[in-house]
């Protein structure tokens, strides 16, 4: 595929394992196969199954197997317009699936961005700041 050239990662053997989704030998495999950005390897038909189904990361790494720009711009006018509580205002220290860095942001239900690359591929690590849980009767 000449869209990979100089745009994946090598990733030595990666036919010589098993697909991620379906586990058949991809090596001895008569479907056909497609090189993830990253550089692991899956049956195409089980990567359109996967994305039909709203599962754009690699089963193994997790970094976003499509190219997730539109998507990500939508997530930042959803975010702008959806206030959250008081106490929901926080920060937390989140680790990027896609570049691999670690960031401290604001809490948001909807998700929340890598600084670095701005993902929203991404999982929080940590909680900073949270305030107490108060009860008022």
């Amino acid at each position: 595929m000449i869209e990979l050239r100089n745009n994946h990662i090598c990733v030595e053997d990666s036919m010589k394992t098993f697909c991620p989704i379906c586990y058949e030998y991809l090596f001895d495999s008569i479907e056909g196969t497609r090189i993830l950005k990253c550089g692991h390897t899956i049956h195409f038909h089980c990567l359109t199954e996967m994305t039909t189904k709203n599962q754009y990361r690699c089963p193994i790494c997790l970094k976003a197997v499509l190219d997730m720009t539109s998507f990500w711009r939508e997530m930042d006018m959803e975010i702008q317009v959806t206030t959250m509580p008081e106490e929901y205002q926080f920060e937390v220290s989140i680790l990027c699936n896609d570049c691999n860095t670690t960031s401290n942001t604001q809490f948001h239900i909807l998700g929340h961005k890598c600084k670095q690359c701005n993902s929203y591929n991404t999982r929080r690590i940590a909680t900073r700041g949270r305030p107490n849980n108060t009860q008022t009767s």
